[in-house]
């Protein structure tokens, strides 16, 4: 009589870690649909963004990769040095009047 108890134990244990382990793979299955989620999203943003752009770009001669290498790193010059002189005037504008450059 032993063993049926013994048996019972073994499938109560047994039925109890089954139910720990499909409990902690619900878990990680509930937190994989939410960063799947997050990661649609994310892409429906960047594919929006795409879309904008593909919108700008007419021809094939806007892409980057067919433009002169030497034109594409002028450019890249003028539109850094416009950056540098926008944000100097920003921070000039808000600077206060004993910081201001005096020249």
């Amino acid at each position: 009589m032993w063993w049926v108890i013994f048996w019972i134990l073994m499938l109560v244990g047994s039925g109890a870690y089954l139910g720990v382990l499909s409990w902690g793979l619900w878990g990680h299955t509930r937190e994989l649909g939410s960063e799947i989620a997050t990661a649609q999203r994310r892409l429906d943003e960047v594919q929006g963004q795409l879309e904008l752009l593909g919108e700008q770009i007419r021809t094939v001669e806007d892409l980057a990769v067919f433009t002169d290498p030497a034109a594409a790193r002028r450019e890249r010059v003028r539109a850094r040095a416009e950056r540098r002189r926008l944000r100097r005037q920003r921070l000039a504008i808000s600077r206060p009047a004993w910081a201001k450059h005096v020249d």
